[in-house]
């Protein structure tokens, strides 16, 4: 016989890994069904939401960024075609410094999305079109790669190289902006020049024919040729200051309308609010969990704390994942080009300016040389250097008009597409079978997860050894659970074995005591345990190994017995204790031999009085006499304290538990109502609606002549 202990042990803690794994294979073993759904239903998910999602195909476009050749053009050793064009040096040198990651914010601007919407008159808004486009840098290269996701590969490919062709020629227009500017100013000049040189030439062709001056002497042509030197230098000189003058108004217009940075980047951190009400979450979580232990579901501590868990779960699906902890800003690299030109262009003027003084003195020096000429020789040398200076002022700006054009038509863009996008290498996606294996994967974890979980989270009792350690309790027997249909179980062999089960069960009631065992309660934690389908089939046995035993229905406020063995409860146990009839009167023969039974009775309104009386210990008393055991089937430990005052006048006491219904926390609670009481006489449990296993059948042999009564436990709602 077991004495119960002050308190309960502490949960064994394994000692060896062997034992850890068996664990974890039992755990696996009693939540095999939850894990199959867990994995199944989640593969089913992914191939519903894979076959449901629209089919679209990513293609990249990878492109160069930044110009290689940084050699400046002039009038040195390196000197090229651009050498009347400085800016537009200064700009190929500078494309080649800004960052991969500056181009990415340039390569996504609005202008471009929109050229690109109408050369291919796409359905869809500049700012839509973004969306479908990523683009990004690859690590330690200048090579950055542009993928567009469109509903069909032709199409998508189609959009990329335009992307890319877009933003080439975008570059290249930004480098060829000076040469665009300097062709516009000089073909306003270029007509004027042209005029004047033909009126200059005019004028001396006819001063020569009508003076008919052949020649004029050496140093006469040589103060020609230095005064005309000079005026088409200060001619062209005034033309490169209005050039420059031109060019710099139409670089400040750029400038006003440009951005001074543009973001190169920006840092993700987790939202700090989000981990904070995750916090308040868990706490609040905790406290449900003990105010569950402590009150009812309608308990306004209970209403309140689950009113605060999903108010902070709401929050918590309104909050996003991360923030953007910082923003990293870098100089535009267009308002910077347009800074230099600007300073070049000012630059330019300014030295324009200084040439020009320069120019204008030496002239005046020449002013007294020509004064001592000859009327006429003065007047020829004169015609002679206005046509040659207008001659060279055409040549020049015809030179500059050419060089500009030259300029702007091989103009080269810092940026180059070096692997265009290819419908063929086109990546679909959803990919059904990247993500089945996906699924396959996840849903294994997750179904691993979700055993231990539901474990943790289950306080049922599972097994025999989880009652040896979280109870203390010996095992007495394990009965199997036998499901029905049409009135015969299911399996037939598992009715064999329930057999054998209450055989064992006698066997260890018979065996668990030092004394003989006159009278028996049957009780539970919980009222669908089972207990009287148990107390029920005990007596069954008892009675056919040792003739003359009494089952006594003591659930006086949920009988249940007289309607598994469709007998009458018209008076029984209640009317005895409150002296309405006699014992003799009331008990019954049932139709298995050897059996009797006492039902309830009459129901009454206070139980537990009639259960402490006297009278019952008389009763129990002259039972004893007539009958070799009496079996009590009680109430449930967590409705009442009936059981327990029954328990104090009995023999023994077996408490049944429901293998995946009892409740842990229940059945510690009824232990403790029995030490409460002074119960010392528990003589083990009873595990009902155990899963039956083939190969425990197989092992034994039913006895012969055996049979019993055994209902099908799932069905009992007392």
């Amino acid at each position: 016989m077991l004495s119960l202990p002050t308190t309960a042990p502490a949960a064994a803690s394994p000692e060896t890994a062997q034992a850890d794994v068996a664990g974890i294979l039992r755990v696996f073993s009693r939540r095999i069904k939850p894990m199959l759904a867990t994995f199944f239903g989640f593969i089913g998910l992914v191939i519903i939401l894979t076959l449901a999602q629209p089919k679209s195909y990513t293609t990249t476009v990878k492109m160069i960024a930044g110009n290689a050749n940084t050699s400046v053009q002039g009038n040195g050793p390196n000197a090229g075609p651009n050498a009347e064009l400085p800016v537009l040096n200064a700009l190929l040198v500078s494309s080649g410094l800004q960052s991969a990651e500056t181009y990415v914010e340039l390569f996504q601007e609005m202008p471009v999305a929109q050229a690109v919407v109408n050369r291919l008159a796409l359905p869809i808004g500049p700012r839509a079109l973004l969306g479908d486009v990523t683009v990004k840098p690859i690590t330690n290269t200048s090579i950055i790669a542009l993928s567009v996701k469109w509903k069909d590969p032709q199409t998508s490919a189609q959009i990329a190289n335009a992307f890319g062709a877009v933003v080439v020629e975008r570059e290249r227009e930004l480098v060829a902006s000076q040469a665009d500017a300097a062709i516009g100013f000089l073909s306003q000049q270029l007509p004027i020049a042209q005029r004047e040189m033909g009126d200059a030439q005019a004028r001396l062709a006819r001063y020569e024919a009508s003076h008919h001056i052949a020649d004029i002497s050496t140093q006469t042509q040589t103060v020609i040729g230095q005064m005309a030197a000079i005026d088409a230098k200060i001619g062209q000189t005034q033309a490169d200051e209005q050039q420059a003058q031109a060019e710099l108004a139409n670089a400040q217009r750029e400038q006003a309308g440009t951005s001074t940075t543009i973001t190169g980047g920006t840092t993700v951190a987790e939202n700090p609010v989000l981990a904070q009400l995750e916090t308040q979450l868990s706490q609040v979580q905790v406290q449900l969990r003990t105010a569950l232990q402590q009150y009812t579901n309608l308990h306004p501590t209970v209403i309140s704390l689950r009113s605060q868990e999903a108010q902070l779960e709401r929050q918590i699906a309104q909050q996003q994942a991360t923030v953007v902890a910082n923003t990293n800003t870098v100089p535009n690299p267009l308002y910077q080009q347009l800074s230099q030109q600007t300073a070049q262009y000012s630059t330019q003027i300014a030295a324009d300016k200084a040439q020009l003084e320069a120019l204008r003195t030496q002239r005046k020096q020449l002013g007294p040389q020509l004064a001592q000429l000859p009327s006429q020789a003065t007047a020829l040398a004169d015609l002679q250097r206005q046509s040659k200076a207008a001659e060279d002022v055409y040549t020049a700006l015809q030179q500059k008009y050419n060089n500009a054009a030259v300029a702007r038509d091989t103009a080269l863009s810092d940026v180059t597409i070096i692997a265009p996008a290819n419908a063929a290498s086109a990546t679909r996606s959803p990919n059904l079978l990247f993500n089945l294996l996906l699924g396959i994967g996840l849903g294994a974890v997750l179904s691993i997860l979700g055993a231990f979980v539901i474990d943790y989270f289950d306080n049922t009792i599972k097994d025999d050894r989880e009652v040896e350690e979280e109870l203390a309790l010996p095992p007495l027997a394990s009965i199997p659970l036998v499901k029905m249909r049409n009135g015969a179980p299911e399996l037939p062999w598992v009715r064999s074995l329930s057999v054998e089960a209450f055989i064992q069960l006698v066997t260890s009631i018979k065996y668990a005591s030092d004394t003989r065992l006159n009278s028996l309660v049957v009780t539970s934690p919980t009222p669908a345990d089972g207990k009287s389908t148990v107390a029920l089939n005990v007596a069954l046995a008892m009675a056919e190994l040792e003739p003359r035993v009494l089952l006594i229905d003591a659930d006086l406020r949920r009988a249940s017995l007289h309607f598994k063995l469709r007998m009458r409860n018209e008076r029984g146990l209640s009317d005895i204790l409150v002296g309405r009839a006699t014992f003799d009167s009331v008990v019954q023969k049932t139709r298995y031999p050897g059996l009797d039974i006492l039902t309830s009775g009459t129901p009454t309104p206070n139980p537990i009085k009639l259960l402490e009386s006297q009278r019952l210990d008389e009763l129990l008393r002259d039972a004893q006499e007539q009958y070799r055991c009496i079996v009590i089937d009680g109430t449930a430990l967590s409705v009442n304290v009936d059981s327990a005052v029954i328990a104090r006048k009995a023999d023994g006491t077996v408490i049944v538990l429901s293998a995946g219904q009892t409740d842990l926390r229940a059945a510690k609670r009824a232990l403790r109502r029995l030490q409460q009481v002074g119960v010392r006489n528990i003589l083990g449990y009873v595990l009902n609606r155990v899963i039956p296993r083939r190969e425990d059948y197989e092992a034994y042999e039913l006895q012969p002549g055996v049979e019993l009564d055994t209902i099908d436990s799932t069905m009992i709602t007392a």
